[in-house]
């Protein structure tokens, strides 16, 4: 129990949890520490993404309809955190919706990430929608417009990132 609530602890309730992975402790402070913090980051919400959808479509057995509540409850929260990331909110700054005082040297997600979100989030409101969600599909912001070919790059991109962590 004292490892799962550590874990809990160094994952989940600190802003770079990068950091806490044995042998990156000491690159905290570095400017390559910290810009692969940054990917760590993107990289961990994007797959937490994933995980409601794998979630939602096939919840534990006896838990179905809590499943189901929690995402139907939260859904509106969801999409404002979304859309606040694909507008460039930091992140881990989105608190129930909103953007919660953050560091002024704090920057926004990187661009791809942004773009990932975006992409992604199509397929977590389809979800949504059928639990029975309804108007999340008009609050949804679109992908911010890199060129023409940014939301094929960003499938696969996506796709790339979730093999990397052992996804098919």
């Amino acid at each position: 129990m004292l490892q799962l609530l550590v874990s809990i602890q160094a994952l989940i309730l600190n802003q770079k949890p990068y950091f806490n992975e044995p042998a990156y402790g000491g690159t905290k402070g570095t400017k390559s520490g910290e810009a692969h913090s940054k990917v760590y980051s993107e990289n961990v919400f994007i797959l937490s993404l994933r995980t409601m959808v794998y979630r939602m479509r096939k919840p534990p057995k006896h838990f179905e309809e809590f499943v189901r509540s929690h995402y139907f409850e939260r859904a509106h929260d969801l999409v404002k955190a979304a859309n606040a990331y694909i507008d460039g909110a930091p992140l881990g700054s989105i608190v129930k919706g909103g953007v919660q005082d953050i560091e002024e040297s704090s920057e926004g997600g990187s661009m791809k990430f942004r773009t990932d979100v975006a992409v992604f989030m199509k397929t977590v409101v389809e979800e949504l929608v059928k639990l029975g969600v309804k108007e999340l599909e008009d609050k949804l912001k679109p992908p911010p417009v890199v060129n023409a070919n940014t939301e094929s790059n960003c499938k696969r991109s996506i796709s790339s990132r979730l093999l990397a962590f052992g996804f098919d």
